[in-house]
Parts: C-alpha cells; sequence; structure tokens
C-alpha cells in the first residue's frame, strides 16, 4: 500500500492526493522541492539523515524564488518525522514540495500562499559503478536561472542530458559549465582524486549538495586534502579516481568518462573508503556523525 501524504498539516490517502491541471506551478515549474534520504539502520530503526540541512535549503530554495513557506524549520522536520513514522517505512525517498496550487495563468502568481506537501517513494536503484558521458546541455548560469534553488525547472535540461546518456548506453551525463568545466552530473555534485587529494567544483556555479558536503566532512575526518577548483573533463578522464554523490545514489565510482576509463576501470581506495564511510554514518554505526541522524 502506498503510503498517507502529509499535505498542509493533514494525511491525505495516496490516491486522493491532486492538484488543478491547470494550477500555477504546473504551468510556469515553480515548485520547490528536497530529496531527503532515509535509511534503516544496523539496529532496525528508520534514521533519517541530515533532516534538518535539507529543510533548511528547502525553505531557503523558496526564498530564493520569493515563495514564503508558509511552516517554520521546526514544524516542517515534525511534519516529515512524522509522515516517515505513519508509513511504517524504514528505508524510503522523502519528497517535500512547495507549489502554487491556484489556477493563475499569468507569469507572476501574487501573494499566493503556496502548499506544502511531504510524500514519500522507494528509493530507486542505481549501479554500483558508472559510466558516463559529457552532455550537449550546459549548467544553467545563475544570472538566468536561480540555480542554487531546487526548483523543477531548473530539471529540464539534467532530463535531456540523462535522456540521451541513457540512450547511448551510459548511466548518466555530465554537466559542463559555460567555460567547459565540468560542473555536476544530472542530479549529483562530482568528485576526482588526484595524488590522494579530492578535488570537486567550486560552490559559485553549482548546487552544492548535502551530500557533496558529507562527503567533505568524512574528508576531512580522514585527513585527506579538498581542492575546490575547475577541471575539465580531459583532467577528469586523467584522475585517479571519479565519483559522484547524491542523496538517493550516495556515493558512486564513475569508471569511464565517455571511451576512457579512469585509471585501470575498477572503483579507487578513496572512493571506496568514501563509500564505506558514508554508509557507516547512514546506517547508524558512525559515533562521530551520529547527530546527523533524526529516528522515525
Amino acid at each position: 500500500m502506498n503510503p498517507d501524504i502529509w499535505i498542509n498539516g493533514e494525511f491525505v490517502p495516496w490516491d486522493k492526493a491532486a492538484i488543478h491541471p491547470l494550477c500555477h506551478s504546473m504551468q510556469r515549474g515553480a515548485t520547490v522541492f528536497d530529496s531527503v534520504d532515509c535509511r534503516e539502520t544496523s539496529d532496525g530503526r528508520a534514521a533519517i539523515f541530515r533532516l534538518a540541512d535539507h529543510m533548511k535549503r528547502f525553505i531557503r530554495s523558496a526564498e530564493i524564488i520569493s515563495m514564503t513557506i508558509p511552516y517554520n524549520l521546526e514544524e516542517l522536520t515534525d511534519a516529515v518525522v512524522a509522515t516517515v513514522a505513519k508509513s511504517g517505512m524504514k528505508t524510503c525517498i522523502i519528497r517535500p514540495l512547495a507549489y502554487y496550487a491556484d489556477v493563475i495563468m499569468q507569469v507572476y502568481p501574487g501573494k499566493l500562499t503556496p502548499t506544502v506537501l511531504i510524500g514519500l517513494g522507494a528509493p530507486h536503484s542505481s549501479p554500483e559503478t558508472f559510466s558516463v558521458t559529457v552532455g550537449r546541455m550546459q549548467k544553467i548560469n545563475c544570472t538566468s536561472m536561480p540555480a542554487k534553488a531546487k526548483v523543477s525547472g531548473n530539471y529540464i535540461g539534467p532530463m535531456i542530458a540523462k535522456s540521451e546518456a541513457v540512450a547511448a548506453g551510459f548511466n548518466d551525463a555530465i554537466i559542463l559549465d559555460n567555460e567547459g568545466n565540468v560542473a555536476e552530473g544530472a542530479t549529483s555534485n562530482i568528485f576526482i582524486v588526484e595524488n590522494g587529494k579530492l578535488i570537486t567544483a567550486p560552490e559559485g556555479g553549482i548546487l552544492p549538495g548535502i551530500t557533496r558536503d558529507t562527503v567533505m566532512s568524512i574528508a576531512a575526518e580522514n585527513d585527506i586534502d579538498i581542492i575546490g577548483e575547475k577541471f575539465t573533463p580531459e583532467r577528469m578522464k586523467a584522475a585517479d579516481e571519479a565519483f559522484l554523490c547524491s542523496s538517493n545514489s550516495m556515493i558512486k565510482p564513475i569508471v569511464r568518462v565517455d571511451e576512457a576509463m579512469i585509471a585501470d576501470g575498477t572503483p579507487g581506495a578513496i572512493t571506496m573508503k568514501m563509500n564505506a564511510s558514508y554508509k557507516d554514518i547512514i546506517e547508524g554505526r558512525s559515533t562521530t556523525f551520529q547527530h546527523w541522524l533524526t529516528y522515525a
């Protein structure tokens, strides 16, 4: 049975949750969302990972597009915990949404109060290693779109890029910035490893993911240097290791870029260390990062 959905403070059955097809957000793409990971821990509990950080980003994304969420941080986190607890699910993706449910034909929504929704779904499966191709779609520019907000309209380019990558036999696409440097994956951040150091694109032109921040915290805990600088696809192909990270995929090795293998085409030691440490955290085995878990 599909879990009930929290909508503006009430639980609605899955098949009764609906919006008008002409609502403003459906027409204009003005839907703010986030993606929060919940995993069953080694002792059988449901642990929501970095819930407060995700909900802070949710609120911030709304503020960037001048949308005012009618709930504060505590109310939102309580609603997420209640939704997971009611569902009985131990492992799931939590998807909060804020959208304009009113039928408005013009682009300006006025002073509408958004509807807030919290829904749950099963995590989608992903391969253990990734092959990626450089996509033709560029990363959106902050002067054209709110690139640092998780707004549905921002993901049309990545959707096209990943669709083309999958059609060509790859797992994902690499999105370049307007200077030809690696920005992100379709819905992930990218790291490469050179001489034992982690290198990732600087925050200026990317969505600085929460999983990305987690990787950097794990690296710091293990005395691994982190460098934020731009790098080309050619440099990525020549790296010692490469991996992508996101809430649902977690940390996954990239073993091939276009037709070039990364090193010998197998996951590297630092990548696997990051992956193992990340799993220890979300499954409740890490004492250092226990504060990142909220139990439902």
